[in-house]
């Protein structure tokens, strides 16, 4: 059953962005929720972290305030594996979804739903590295730090991004997502270098490790929409979980998606199996103390974080990608996450050999399909 949009328990909002023309639309937006103003945003958030469990406290309110600093960095990958040269926009942080998985338990000190309302100094930065940047092939995205499109009834942000990624042939910008919140992406007019993509699992792996993102289904019912409205979409096979019966439940979910989306006009699809750092293991075993996706054999990788062995991972990969082909994907673009060149080799029969090479390789793909 499709999620209900998320509602926040309170708003609370940071005194100088107040005024600021995204948090007027945020207001409007939600309608009657109780919000507070904060004089003193860091006192305020090292308030919240003494909650028992900030995590999934954090996720029942929102905070609007303004980013310092920059907006846009590099995709975060270790020099050890092969990195796809991704640019990120951290805009929003933290999500009202809650994956067992998920890095940001970790990652972010401030556990609370945030939104950055100062938008015209990422416009601005976006000028300055766009232009730095010109003459060559970009792939900008948002969804590092939090999922693209779930606060978008609240934000509008896709929008906006949509209207000035538009007119920037030598930019692939794409939205990610897990969830279904696509009216604004479906009532805007669709550009040749805008990609919407979702991450998907297995349908096991969606109901029982992805608490509040809708079915495996729904979500490829929802790009289907966004195609059919001209639209590139893409997909992330990430994380890959490895558990018995787990190639059944993968070809089932790679059948159910490429007989329901044409291939040709799928931009690309990412593959990467489950990882993560070794102080991650006990915050999932206290928060989801049902979970079993921990206590399957790892090693530490090369980046740190704890991974599955190495012949498992190239077992896996090996198997989605048969499953892709043999459903008519062939011509589908593939590419890993944190992965290093014996796994590239010897599953895709290619390696990146300059960081640049991959995008050009996403580029020309989307340069002969028709929208």
């Amino acid at each position: 059953m499709e999620k209900a949009e998320f509602v926040p328990r309170k708003v609370y909002i940071e005194k100088q962005s107040l005024t600021l023309p995204l948090t007027k639309r945020v207001l409007k937006n939600i309608g009657q929720v109780p919000t507070e103003i904060i004089d003193d945003p860091q006192g305020f958030l090292e308030k919240r972290k003494i909650s028992r469990d900030s995590v999934e406290h954090g996720k029942k309110d929102l905070f609007i305030t303004r980013k310092k600093g920059e907006f846009i960095k590099p995709c975060p990958c270790t020099p050890q594996y092969i990195g796809c040269n991704y640019f990120v926009i951290n805009l929003d942080l933290n999500c009202p979804l809650d994956c067992t998985y998920c890095i940001l338990q970790h990652y972010l000190p401030d556990t609370i739903i945030t939104i950055t309302a100062n938008l015209d100094e990422l416009w601005k930065q976006l000028d300055v590295f766009l232009h730095q940047n010109q003459g060559r092939s970009l792939r900008i995205g948002t969804g590092e730090l939090g999922d693209s499109l779930v606060l978008d009834h609240i934000t509008e942000n896709s929008k906006d991004l949509i209207s000035y990624f538009r007119n920037k042939p030598n930019v692939l910008f794409e939205l990610k997502t897990k969830t279904v919140n696509i009216k604004n992406i479906v009532d805007a007019e669709p550009a040749q270098n805008i990609v919407i993509s979702w991450s998907l699992n297995s349908s096991r792996i969606a109901e029982s490790e992805e608490e509040g993102a809708p079915s495996v289904k729904e979500r490829i019912d929802a790009a289907k929409r966004v195609l059919d409205c001209g639209f590139r979409v893409g997909f992330h096979f990430d994380p890959l979980i490895h558990y018995p019966g787990y190639e059944k439940d993968y070809k089932d979910t790679i059948e159910n998606l490429l007989g329901s989306i044409d291939p040709e006009r799928i931009a690309w699809m990412s593959l990467g199996s489950l990882r993560f750092p070794p102080s991650l293991h006990s915050i999932i075993q206290e928060r989801f103390p049902k979970t079993k996706i921990i206590y399957d054999e790892m090693i530490k990788g090369k980046d740190g974080k704890l991974r599955y062995f190495r012949p498992l991972r190239l077992e896996m990969y090996k198997n989605i990608v048969r499953f892709i082909k043999e459903n008519g994907g062939k011509n589908i673009p593939l590419y890993f996450c944190m992965e290093g060149e014996s796994i590239w080799r010897e599953v895709l029969g290619w390696i990146p050999r300059r960081k640049e090479e991959l995008e050009d390789y996403l580029s020309s793909h989307l340069g002969k399909t028709n929208v």
